[in-house]
């Protein structure tokens, strides 16, 4: 894939051909956003033409032995640092050991490119060894790190380094994607699942996914309409969604996007929702639920995601959030201060 065959972020992509056309490409970048948006894609673009023994200073062939060794990962001045296996982050030896290649010529290329994915994966040793490397790099070496979470990577790693944000594709730009994947187009609910994400739309389970909507979408129903009388049933509904760690996040995430959905549908946005296939039923369920019911679920779904990964009673979790949803409790919670009064 060409530089002009890429989809979604096209800005970050001509400022980046401009820098390689103006001969003032900078030595660190930091590519930002969520994964599957094309950062790993460009950073391998910009090492081929960077290298390309055939193009000009802004694009590439992908026919030359330069082009053809990156695309196949063995390009020996074009090296990919991430985490090793069985470990959980990216040790000072790993960016030592890449240090010492810095001073040497490049060994085929005109140019060393080195990506580090992901880069806040580095620990504080390994980020600061880094530091020695960004400060004064050779003329013809280059970093691009990759990370959804720049924040977490050192100021001063930040500030020797350009940042370029990545965003998730429009769903236009996700058609466009499939209309030219091989072997086959996507399904539109896959397309909007995938969240802008090409690297989401890839490995998306649809069956899996209609699997875990069907226990989301139980819960919202059986949390939002239980009266007081069915407290019991109210509390029984989050068990499925608590019940495997591994399960719970992407189940959150499930009941965050339904809830986005009745949102949508509650403002008559119908084309916004994702979940295209259940848009009568969630229609019921949204005329059914008030705004300030709607508010709670929103402002819980948000306590989970900032917690969820250092509170270890996901079944509490998600019985609050079986009471927070409903109607009845709603209610009493906001009987009690107009009593108080």
């Amino acid at each position: 894939m060409r530089f002009d065959n890429f989809i979604g972020n096209l800005k970050i992509i001509e400022r980046l051909r401009q820098k390689l056309r103006e001969g003032r490409f900078p030595h660190a970048l930091i590519f930002t956003g969520p994964e599957g948006v094309g950062k790993r894609t460009c950073a391998l673009m910009i090492a081929k033409a960077l290298n390309c023994s055939n193009s000009g200073p802004d694009d590439f062939c992908e026919e030359c032995s330069q082009c053809r060794k990156i695309d196949a990962g063995t390009h020996p001045d074009v090296l990919t640092l991430g985490i090793e296996e069985d470990a959980s982050e990216i040790k000072i030896v790993q960016i030592r050991s890449l240090l010492r290649t810095l001073e040497l010529r490049p060994l085929e290329g005109a140019n060393k490119v080195f990506i580090i994915d992901p880069a806040d994966a580095m620990n504080p040793a390994s980020a600061n060894a880094l530091l020695k490397g960004l400060e004064e790099p050779p003329d013809n070496s280059y970093f691009i790190l990759l990370s959804p979470n720049p924040q977490s990577l050192l100021i001063t790693v930040r500030s020797r380094s350009q940042t370029y944000p990545f965003i998730p594709l429009t769903l236009a730009e996700m058609r466009t994607f499939s209309d030219s994947a091989q072997p086959s187009n996507y399904d539109e609910l896959a397309l909007r699942w995938s969240r802008g994400s090409i690297g989401n739309l890839k490995t998306l389970d649809l069956e899996a996914l209609r699997e875990r909507r069907a226990i989301a979408l139980d819960f919202l129903e059986t949390a939002t309409r239980a009266s007081n009388e069915e407290f019991r049933s109210l509390i029984g509904a989050s068990a499925d969604l608590s019940r495997s760690k591994g399960d719970f996040e992407p189940n959150m995430n499930t009941i965050a996007i339904l809830v986005e959905d009745l949102l949508y549908l509650r403002e008559g946005l119908a084309g916004r929702i994702v979940n295209i296939d259940l848009e009568t039923e969630l229609s019921r369920l949204a005329a059914e639920i008030a705004p300030a019911q709607f508010v709670r679920i929103a402002d819980f779904l948000r306590t989970i995601e900032i917690h969820a990964n250092n509170y270890g009673n996901r079944q509490m979790l998600t019985d609050m959030l079986a009471l927070t949803s409903n109607a009845a409790v709603g209610k009493l919670a906001d009987d009690i201060p107009a009593k108080s009064r």
